[in-house]
């Protein structure tokens, strides 16, 4: 049974090798790889080409720079295998990570099959592990089940099952016989959640496993090189657009709470981003900046509406002091997030 790889390629001439090389290196022998170089200004495509030529069963892409989800989307015009997966081109796989995913996935007769991952250092270390339970969700439960996990955790545990497509197989058949496509990242963030919302609908089932065989490389410091300035706006639309699209769906209120808990680690992050660039900017942007999120209407009403009572301690710190505009707080408490690489702020304030 024929797999296809889907690997968008960006800049990343560095981590590549060792990528393509995973993908070589795969117990599971019946694959194809196509590699979409979306614009590389460094010799990126140049490998691409070169593995292109050495390997068969890897065919290259070259295409105008337009983002993650539209290099899927691309992927998927040059695709033929039944079933597909995503490896994201400075990431790696162990050699039984696609094996492991398809057997489990046609044992238990389902359309997707979920592992888990490990977060790794350049070094090769990892800094953590991400290992879901064995559990089927047949039929409905797909979307009335795991789709919910998926967006994120209840307010009273951690039950979340992450977004990313990586990691994942998909069989094809619910992609094409319903057009299913990425968004485009510059226009709504997580791209990859509202793929799986579009999947779930149609899919026969899925499945998680005990098994971490995908590697996601972390830069422990990328929030403070990757300055975005609409960060926040773009999380708010976000969250918007998710709320108006899963009450179309008919989802209930326990995943709306879900969704909410989301957009609090996003509030989180674009508070994080802002300590990041001290150097970058005056004290009193950053400071303001804060301020101007503290204070948003949208924020105001989703903490108004949600159960904080039920939060963890800590979280209900971290909504309290947003809740109570706490501005001058949250920017020292983010600040201390920063300061230590690896006591990140979802360490201190898991939400």
């Amino acid at each position: 049974m024929l797999i296809s790889v889907i690997v968008p390629v960006y800049n990343v001439e560095r981590y590549l090798r060792q990528c393509l090389d995973s993908l070589i290196n795969q117990t599971y022998n019946e694959l194809e790889v196509i590699m979409v170089d979306d614009g590389s200004k460094d010799s990126s495509g140049k490998i691409c080409d070169e593995y292109s030529e050495k390997y068969d069963n890897f065919k290259v892409v070259h295409k105008e720079n337009a983002g993650l989800g539209m290099a899927r989307n691309t992927g998927f015009e040059h695709i033929k295998g039944e079933y597909v997966t995503f490896v994201d081109s400075d990431d790696y796989l162990e050699p039984d990570c696609i094996a492991t995913l398809y057997n489990e996935l046609r044992n238990k007769d389902v359309d997707m099959c979920k592992g888990g991952f490990k977060r790794v250092i350049d070094s090769g270390k990892i800094v953590s592990n991400r290992i879901y339970d064995n559990e089927l969700f047949q039929g409905e439960k797909a979307k009335k089940e795991m789709l919910p996990r998926m967006i994120g955790s209840s307010p009273t545990k951690h039950d979340s099952i992450e977004m990313c497509v990586c990691g994942a197989l998909y069989n094809t058949k619910p992609i094409f016989e319903h057009n299913l496509r990425f968004p485009s990242e510059r226009e709504l963030i997580s791209e990859d959640l509202v793929f799986n919302i579009d999947y779930m609908q149609y899919a026969n089932g899925a499945c998680t496993i005990d098994k971490a065989g995908y590697n996601y490389r972390v830069n422990l410091g990328s929030l403070s090189t990757s300055y975005r300035k609409d960060r926040f706006e773009a999380s708010k639309y976000f969250y918007l657009e998710m709320h108006k699209k899963l009450m179309d769906l008919g989802y209930d209120n326990d995943t709306e709470l879900r969704l909410k808990r989301m957009f609090f680690i996003y509030i989180k992050m674009c508070i994080k981003q802002e300590n990041g660039h001290l150097k970058d900017m005056p004290f009193k942007t950053n400071l303001s900046n804060i301020g101007k999120i503290c204070r948003d209407e949208t924020v105001g009403d989703v903490i108004r509406n949600y159960p904080t009572n039920l939060l963890e301690f800590r979280q209900r710190i971290f909504v309290t002091l947003i809740d109570k505009k706490s501005t001058i707080c949250m920017f020292f408490l983010s600040f201390l997030a920063v300061s230590y690489t690896h006591l990140t702020l979802p360490t201190i304030l898991l939400v």
